[in-house]
This record gives C-alpha cells, sequence and structure tokens, in this order.
C-alpha cells in the first residue's frame, strides 16, 4: 500500500477540520510558508487523484454487479416464465445486501473525494493570500526605503 493510500484512509469527516486548521495556518515567514505550501498542495491533490480513481473503480464495480445481477434475475424469470419488467429488476437488484454495501462504499469515496477538493481548494487560496501578502510586504518595505 503506498503512502497516499494510508494517508487517504486518514481523510474522514472527524479529522478534516484538524486538517484544514493545521494546513491553512500561517506559521512561519511569507517565505518559508510559500516554500512549505507547494509539497503541500502537491501532496493533497495527488490524494485527490488516487481518491477520484478509487471512485470511479467504486462506479464500475457498482455498474457490473447491477449487470450481473439483472442478467441473472432476467435469465432465472425467463426461465420460470414469470414476468420481467424494468421496475422488478431494479428493485431486485436494489434489494440485495452486496448493492447496498457497493453503493455506501461508494458513497464513503464520495464523501472523502469532496472533502479532498476542500483541502486543495483552501490551499490554493492559502497560495494566494500568501503572495498578496509577500506583494504587500515588498511594496511596504519600497516606501520606507525611499
Amino acid at each position: 500500500m503506498s503512502d497516499l493510500e494510508l494517508d487517504l484512509k486518514g481523510i474522514t469527516e472527524e479529522t478534516y477540520p484538524g486538517i484544514v486548521r493545521e494546513i491553512t495556518n500561517i506559521n512561519g515567514s511569507i517565505d518559508e510558508e510559500l516554500e512549505r505550501q507547494a509539497s503541500l498542495y502537491s501532496w493533497y491533490h495527488g490524494l485527490l487523484a488516487t481518491c477520484k480513481n478509487k471512485v470511479r473503480k467504486s462506479e464500475a464495480d457498482l455498474e457490473i454487479f447491477e449487470s450481473l445481477t439483472r442478467n441473472d434475475e432476467y435469465t432465472r424469470r425467463t426461465e420460470e416464465g414469470q414476468k420481467i419488467t424494468e421496475k422488478i429488476m431494479e428493485a431486485h437488484v436494489k434489494s440485495r445486501p452486496a448493492y447496498r454495501e457497493l453503493l455506501e462504499a461508494k458513497m464513503d469515496l464520495e464523501t472523502k473525494y469532496d472533502l479532498l477538493r476542500g483541502i486543495v481548494t483552501s490551499l490554493s487560496h492559502k497560495k494566494d493570500t500568501l503572495i498578496q501578502m509577500s506583494s504587500n510586504a515588498r511594496a511596504e518595505k519600497n516606501i520606507y526605503n525611499s
């Protein structure tokens, strides 16, 4: 398991506020924070991409499950001469415990993806703030040196 996958497990609704507070605080000089910013942004963007990949895989797993379950039920009903409607097929698929498990896993990954997107957006805002603060500091320095 990669470092990104391990860190991905640590991103939860409970840990999110603390992570955002920690990464958006400005603790050092503007220059130090700007240096740190690039690596933080890169790391969390990597987590975001990893999570997006997992969301896509979970969507594919859910579609495959639906398709296989529908085909099996269609075959069974055809052989038994039972009525086949879209509603019956949909209800059959959605009533399977495995469907619920796959759906919940997908929803959990989507939540994690949204949290990571929030972190990456916060880091982007922090970068803009740091650049503006740096510009203001240089302008102020030029005023006093003139």
